[in-house]
């Protein structure tokens, strides 16, 4: 959809007779177009609970619907429709932000390795201080 643009979409279900209604007043089918979306989530329906919906539409790509703006006021919903692959990615799986070391562990960790220890052998059952690393060398 074009920026600026609003896609307003307004479902209901047509009476019996409407189809010939139509036509008397002068409507016709101009063109029907008929696709098959198939939608995704977990075994737990995470997505589909917080009103997210990943489709794949066919012959079309990708699709995420999230929700849009809080506070929309009115018998309408606004949603976000992300057709991006990166940004659908992006908003489904939001990585966990990397803390920064603190400087001190740092220091502590390359020049004095065997305080660094003595601190973590003090912390023993309590949590490892912060940007400390594994024995595998990963950054906490």
């Amino acid at each position: 959809m074009a920026p600026g643009l609003i896609e307003l979409e307004r479902k209901f279900i047509p009476g019996p007779g409407i189809e010939e209604r139509l036509q008397e007043l002068g409507g016709t089918l101009e063109h029907q177009v008929t696709f098959r979306d198939t939608y995704y989530d977990n075994s737990e329906l995470g997505l589909m609970r917080a009103d997210y919906w990943l489709r794949q539409r066919e012959n079309s790509g990708w699709e995420l619907k999230c929700p849009g703006a809080a506070g929309v006021l009115g018998p309408h919903t606004k949603y976000i429709e992300l057709t991006a692959e990166p940004a659908i990615v992006a908003q489904l799986c939001v990585p966990a932000q990397e803390k920064a070391p603190a400087k001190l562990i740092m220091y502590l960790q390359r020049f004095r390795p065997q305080d660094y220890q003595r601190l973590l052998e003090v912390n023993g059952s309590r949590e490892k201080p912060q940007g400390t690393k594994h024995p595998d060398g990963i950054l906490d």
